[in-house]
C-alpha cells in the first residue's frame, strides 16, 4: 500500500509547488522552482539512463548466452558500447606536441604544412603569433607516435614536450579516439539509416499520394509542387505551363456538376485563351504570374499552409500535455506507478 501512496504524494505535492510556484511571489519558492527542482530531475533522468543501459546490457547478454536468432548483432552491440565507454573514460588518446624557443620558423612552417595539409602561410602566421609555445595542430592516439613527432621537429625549436588534451576535452577534439568512432563509424552508420530511411519515405508517400478522395488529390498536388519547387528543375518551368495545368485541374473539378460536355470544353477553351493572352501580354516571361511561379508557390505553401497546421497541431500537444499533467498532479493518472 506504502509503495503506492508515497510516490503518489510525492508527484502531486511537487507538482502542484512546481504549478503554483509560477503564481506565488515568494523567493524560496522561485529559487525551488527554477533551480533545484531542474538539477533534481537531471538527476534522476542521470539514474533513469544508467539503469536503461543496465537493462539494455542484460538483454543483450541474455541474447548472446541463449543463442537467440541474430544473437551475433547482441554481441556487436555489447562490445561496442563498452568501446565507446573506454574511449570516452578510460583513454584519451589526444598526443600533441607542443615547442618552445622555435629558431627556424620558415622550415618548421614547411614541415608541418606538409604534415597537417594545410596551406604554409597560415601555419606561418600561426607560429608568428603564438607567444612562447606553439602546439602542432595534429592529434595522436599514442604516445609513441606523438614522441617520434617531437624527435623530428626538434632541430627546429630549444625544447619540446609531448601532451595530451585535458579529459572531457578530449571528446571533441580532432583525431582522438572517441571522435574518431563517431566521425568514421556513428556518422556513415547513421547517413546509411536515414539513406534506407529515404526509400521508405518514398514508399509511404506513394500509397499516401494514391487519389482517393479530395483530401488525398490535395496532399499529391502539395507533394509535388514542394518537390519540384525545391530542385532546380522547378525554377525551368514556366509560371503559364502551370497556368494550364491549373486549368485542367479546373475542369476536372467541374467536370461532375456540367453535364453538357460542350459547355465544359468551351469554358476549358476560354480558361486557356485567357492563360495564353495573360503570358503573350507579359512576353512569355517565366515568372508572370509570381504566384504560379513554382519557386514562390511552394515557399508559400511551406510558409503559410505548413506553418498553420503545425501550430494546430502545437496548440493540440500542448493541451495534451496540460491535460495529462493535470491528471497526474490530481492523482488521476497513475500510469508511472505500473498501474
Amino acid at each position: 500500500m506504502l509503495k503506492r501512496i508515497i510516490p503518489l504524494l510525492i508527484v502531486v505535492s511537487i507538482g502542484f509547488l512546481t504549478l503554483f510556484g509560477h503564481f506565488i511571489n515568494v523567493q524560496s519558492i522561485q529559487d525551488f522552482v527554477n533551480d533545484d527542482s531542474t538539477q533534481w530531475f537531471d538527476i534522476i533522468a542521470s539514474f533513469s539512463i544508467f539503469l536503461g543501459v543496465l537493462n539494455l546490457i542484460k538483454l543483450q547478454s541474455l541474447n548472446i548466452i541463449r543463442k537467440k536468432k541474430n544473437w551475433q548483432y547482441s554481441l556487436l552491440a555489447v562490445l561496442s558500447f563498452f568501446l565507446v565507454i573506454f574511449a570516452g573514460f578510460f583513454f584519451r588518446g589526444t598526443n600533441y606536441v607542443e615547442l618552445s624557443g622555435i629558431q627556424n620558423k620558415e622550415e618548421l612552417s614547411f614541415v608541418v604544412s606538409k604534415l597537417t595539409n594545410s596551406p604554409q602561410e597560415q601555419i606561418l602566421s600561426n607560429i608568428n603569433s603564438a607567444e612562447a609555445e606553439y602546439e602542432i595542430p595534429k592529434i595522436y592516439m599514442s604516445e609513441s607516435s606523438a614522441e617520434s613527432l617531437l624527435n623530428e621537429l626538434l632541430p627546429f625549436a630549444e625544447s619540446g614536450e609531448v601532451k595530451q588534451k585535458k579529459w572531457g576535452a578530449h571528446l571533441n577534439t580532432e583525431g582522438s579516439l572517441f571522435y574518431w568512432i563517431f566521425d568514421y563509424i556513428f556518422t556513415p552508420l547513421s547517413a546509411t539509416m536515414f539513406a534506407l530511411l529515404a526509400f521508405f519515405v518514398a514508399s509511404a508517400s506513394y500509397r499516401a499520394f494514391r487519389i482517393r478522395n479530395f483530401e488525398a488529390t490535395l496532399l499529391l498536388v502539395s507533394g509535388i509542387i514542394l518537390m519540384l519547387g525545391r530542385v532546380p528543375v522547378g525554377a525551368l518551368i514556366p509560371a503559364w505551363i502551370i497556368g494550364y495545368i491549373c486549368v485542367l485541374g479546373i475542369g476536372a473539378g467541374i467536370a461532375p456538376f456540367i453535364k453538357n460536355r460542350q459547355t465544359l470544353l468551351g469554358i476549358i477553351l476560354i480558361l486557356f485563351m485567357i492563360n495564353t493572352g495573360f503570358a503573350f501580354l507579359n512576353d512569355w516571361n517565366p515568372e508572370a504570374p509570381s504566384f504560379l511561379f513554382l519557386p514562390n508557390l511552394q515557399n508559400w505553401i511551406f510558409t503559410v499552409p505548413t506553418v498553420a497546421g503545425a501550430r494546430a497541431m502545437m496548440i493540440g500537444i500542448a493541451l495534451g500535455i496540460v491535460g495529462t499533467s493535470f491528471r497526474i498532479i490530481t492523482g488521476l493518472e497513475r500510469s508511472f506507478l505500473g498501474e
